[in-house]
């Protein structure tokens, strides 16, 4: 399957005058990720797991264009809104040109930090998509770099953490840990009953926000398939239990899944264990 079966910037598409959606878009999920220093990085990510599928075999080229000075804040180097305007009006640019040209690209994800905001790209012509990138650059006086790198590479950082596992990508060893943050709706009680189960388990508070009702935890956990798959099975239904859902950030379905007047996906309930009477009687009980 070729790159131009997909749309390039994956919107949603749809008749101004009738409001009748022609195409739908590709859903979107904000993630953040933590750098070793514990600083953040906010990644948005395009969720459309038969293009990631393409994409697995294919380059990703990350592009970073350079802000001047002063489209830049003072005091903490985070792009001002003329610097955004900027950086967006040449995504903008960009994807009507890869079109306009027929280039075999799709766009990914786009990472905000660092006084930058970079941009993720799926190809199969480096050449043809680097000459139309650096000429768009150059239309807006925007020094750009383009870097080249698989999507195992950048699987940790730029995707849903659920899509490593559902890819089948190979994590490299030394980044099959990372910090995640999860995050949970609730009443006030059941959050903070929530919280104490959580940090007994070695999450981290970062937030509890009462009024959006709002917990958010994080922990180093493992995530690749199997590991997070694991992780996900033991807060999930911990959370259920106690009354609150799981957002469901890190997964490909998001967190209407999640919600407690549905029932709980099969793939998300805790593991049985064997009980004494079930290693009599060959019965499993649930885990407590």
């Amino acid at each position: 399957m070729s790159l131009t079966q997909f749309d390039i910037t994956g919107n949603q598409v749809s008749d101004d005058e009738t409001g009748e959606v022609f195409r739908q878009g590709d859903p979107r999920r904000s993630v953040i990720r933590y750098r070793q220093g514990g600083s953040e990085l906010f990644i948005h990510t395009r969720i459309n797991m038969a293009l990631l599928r393409q994409a697995a075999s294919r380059p990703i080229l990350l592009l970073k264009p350079v802000s001047r000075t002063d489209e830049l804040t003072a005091r903490d180097k985070l792009l001002t809104p003329e610097g955004s305007q900027r950086n967006y009006t040449f995504l903008e640019n960009l994807c009507e040109a890869l079109a306009d040209a027929a280039c075999p690209a799709c766009y990914l994800a786009e990472q905000h930090g660092d006084g930058r905001r970079d941009f993720y790209f799926v190809t199969e012509d480096i050449d043809g998509f680097s000459r139309i990138a650096q000429a768009g650059a150059q239309d807006l006086t925007l020094p750009l770099t383009i870097e080249q790198h698989s999507l195992t590479q950048l699987a940790p950082l730029i995707l849903v953490t659920e899509a490593i596992g559902e890819l089948g990508l190979d994590i490299a060893p030394d980044a099959r840990l990372q910090t995640r943050r999860f995050e949970f709706w609730g009443a006030d009680t059941s959050l903070e009953k929530l919280r104490a189960k959580l940090e007994a388990r070695g999450y981290r508070l970062v937030s509890l926000e009462k009024a959006l009702r709002e917990l958010r935890m994080s922990k180093q956990v493992a995530i690749d398939g199997p590991g997070f798959a694991a992780v996900l099975m033991d807060i999930v239904p911990l959370a259920r239990a106690l009354g609150c859902s799981y957002r469901g950030t890190e997964t490909i379905e998001g967190g209407e899944q999640f919600y407690l007047t549905r029932p709980l996906p099969a793939r998300y309930a805790a593991a049985a264990q064997p009980g004494v009477l079930g290693r009599i009687f060959g019965k499993r009980t649930p885990r407590g």
